[in-house]
């Protein structure tokens, strides 16, 4: 067989592999169409007509599943205001005023109005929007029948929905555009002359069509009304004709749903199926021989740059091993998979819940994500951390429980300046944490286009991240991660703390003697010195935050993270003297007291220090807002978490030798 040498000594067995690749394109393009093409020349017309009623029991079961959604959400919602004890009093102004924020809250739903009837059936109230005209009157006037009803009024369908107040007091009934149920019953799908049409068990047609129940084949009708749950059959009409038909139940048997179409249309579909395979086939082999020749010259040499590059990436040397290009590619490919295990770990935590949108970005601890929750459809930041194999099983689940511990902890904090938390999962090599997503920018990002910001600026930003912290202090959590990445500006002016609990997390998973988990030149004195993290070392990153902020650098620095350490516990702080010339006296004092090397010296407790500042904010009318008049750049979301600012290390203490 012919061969191409390389490098003299590695052959390459080209013809062989674009053969194999030409004959595979044959099969695969060409022998299901031919196989297609001989079955259509034989299928009669009983066949066809037996594939339409499948596919009509399928539009007619589907129509009815769509109906049973619809009535279940307003059923839902009715029957949750039903149950508010308020309504024992429905013409109360609290009971009005429900029903009014009821009626707003579900204009998503269709719903125009809500009528509250006592237990003779008087009318006691009624609430509609203002585009519902008359109509609500006759539609929510009582009526005897219990169950859902169809209405029309003034060339407009509505579906009028009662529940029955609790402890026997009425009834309450909705009323909600039949829109959405118009829609399920259009059959665009299933073609010309096909027909889905909702009927009530009284053969009365109240959706889908706009001729009687009697227009339709009598024996068909009255299978859908005989009580059984679904079926299909071929029914005789006028002048010879045949119609295929199918129904199913909906509301529990109180509406059925009808799907009829022509028989004539099956066999016209077949006459068109059997020319267009016809046509299939000859391009489909036109085409395979147009890809069979061009494959020997426009193939082989994309597949060597493939393959050198997989194998570049996955970090592999030298010749391949013996073999065709398909074999080498195929082991470069086996070691990209080993090295994609944490992305595959972390789908298989996603699936669960969480739909992945898109990276934001990476920092000390993890990668976040937006995602959004499917369950409470809305948008979350999802942070990921990797945390290893090296524990034992028993190690593992307490740390499992400690860090759930954290996660309930940090996910009972209420605070508007504080990053909610809403979920935590451990699986594997990766944990996550599910967290209130923020439209806006880092602290870190914004300082880093900024500069500095004006004393005026960074007071309000300082009060809003005490009183966050505060938050977290009176419930015994500490951040122990305090720095730019991780306060948060929101377009709408808010200012948050994320990644509450999280340093935690982290901490339990790494926690050794001699060792500390942080963000060097934010971590304490005292915490470099192998003392426990409390509130007064969050305090401290704070003035960090704050001084890094007004001042343009940091207090303590070095070239690498052993020399920060060391000037964080031996270099002097600065005093309210050296603070002077760019900020209040009084703002320089509080400034100086949470830069100070003794713990006990910084201005605790919290909560005291976010009122000081609150009042030094009132006193001068100062607020937060994000300033876009001066240049920064680009702004965006994406770069919420990049990590501008050191990032979040394990410290050997003793190896830093503070």
């Amino acid at each position: 067989m012919a061969s191409l040498s390389r490098t003299g000594t590695r052959r390459w067995r080209v013809p062989g592999l674009l053969l194999q690749i030409a004959g595979a394109l044959a099969a695969v393009g060409t022998i299901p169409l031919v196989l297609a093409a001989f079955q259509l020349a034989g299928v009669n017309r009983d066949a066809l007509l037996e594939q339409l009623l499948r596919t009509h029991a399928v539009a007619a079961r589907t129509a009815a599943d769509q109906v049973d959604a619809y009535l279940s959400v307003r059923r839902s919602l009715a029957a949750t205001l039903a149950a508010d004890p308020r309504l024992a009093q429905a013409t109360s102004s609290e009971a009005q005023a429900l029903l009014a924020d009821s009626l707003a809250g579900w204009t998503a739903a269709g719903v125009a109005g809500i009528a509250v009837h006592d237990a003779e059936g008087r009318l006691v109230v009624r609430v509609q929007t203002r585009d519902a005209g008359a109509d609500m009157e006759a539609l929510l006037a009582p009526g005897p029948d219990p169950s859902a009803t169809v209405e029309s009024h003034a060339g407009r369908v509505w579906v009028v929905v009662p529940v029955p107040l609790s402890g026997a007091r009425g009834s309450l009934a909705v009323a909600a555009s039949a829109a959405p149920l118009l829609h399920a019953l259009a059959p665009e799908e299933l073609g010309e002359e096909a027909r889905l049409v909702l009927l009530d068990r009284s053969g009365r047609v109240l959706l889908g069509g706009d001729h009687a129940a009697r227009a339709l084949p009598l024996p068909l009708v009255e299978a859908a009304l005989s009580g059984r749950l679904s079926g299909a059959g071929r029914y005789d009409v006028e002048r010879g004709a045949e119609l295929v038909g199918a129904w199913a139940g909906a509301d529990e048997g109180r509406w059925v749903v009808l799907s009829t179409q022509p028989a004539a249309v099956a066999e016209a579909a077949a006459r068109r199926m059997a020319r267009r395979s016809a046509l299939a086939v000859g391009l489909a082999l036109a085409l395979t021989a147009l890809i069979s020749l061009a494959a020997w010259r426009g193939l082989v040499r994309p597949l060597r740059a493939l393959l050198a590059a997989q194998r570049q990436v996955a970090g592999l040397r030298g010749e391949p091993s013996a073999g065709s290009e398909t074999t080498a590619l195929r082991d470069a490919l086996h070691a990209l998979e080993r090295h994609a295990r944490d992305r595959d770990a972390l789908d298989q935590v996603f699936l669960g819940r969480y739909q992945v949108l898109e990276i934001l970005g990476s920092g000390g601890m993890g990668t976040v994500f937006r995602g959004w929750d499917p369950r409470l459809q809305r948008t979350v930041a999802l942070k990921t951390i990797h945390v290893g194999k090296e524990r034992d099983g028993e190690a593992r689940a307490r740390g499992s429980a400690r860090i759930l511990a954290e996660a309930v902890r940090a996910a009972q904090i209420t605070h508007p300046n504080v990053v909610s938390v809403y979920d935590a999962e451990e699986t594997g090599e990766v944990a996550y944490v599910a967290m209130e997503y923020i439209d806006g920018v880092g602290l870190d990002r914004y300082l880093e286009e900024r500069g500095t910001i004006d004393w005026r600026e960074a007071a309000p930003l300082a009060r809003a991240m005490a009183q966050g912290l505060a938050a977290a202090h009176a419930r015994g959590l500490v951040h122990r991660d305090v720095k730019p990445g991780n306060v948060l500006l929101g377009r709408d002016g808010s200012v948050k703390l994320a990644d509450f609990g999280l340093a935690t997390y982290v901490h339990l998973r790494v926690d050794k003697p001699g060792k500390v988990f942080g963000t060097p030149g934010f971590l304490a004195p005292e915490v470099l010195r192998g003392e426990d993290y409390d509130a007064r070392a969050d305090l401290f990153a704070l003035g960090v935050v704050l001084f890094r902020a007004m001042v343009g650098r940091y207090p303590f620095r070095g070239l690498d993270f052993h020399a920060i350490v060391r000037s964080t516990v031996r270099d002097p702080s600065p005093t309210p003297g050296d603070l002077a010339e760019t900020m209040p006296p009084e703002l320089a004092e509080i400034l100086s007291a949470l830069l100070a090397k003794d713990a006990g010296q910084r201005p605790a407790p919290t909560d005291a220090l976010a009122v000081r500042l609150d009042r030094f904010c009132r006193d001068r009318g100062l607020t937060w807002r994000l300033d876009f008049s001066k240049p920064q750049g680009d702004l965006d979301a994406r770069k919420l978490f990049a990590p501008v600012s050191l990032p979040s290390i394990q410290i050997d203490l003793e190896r830093a030798g503070p």
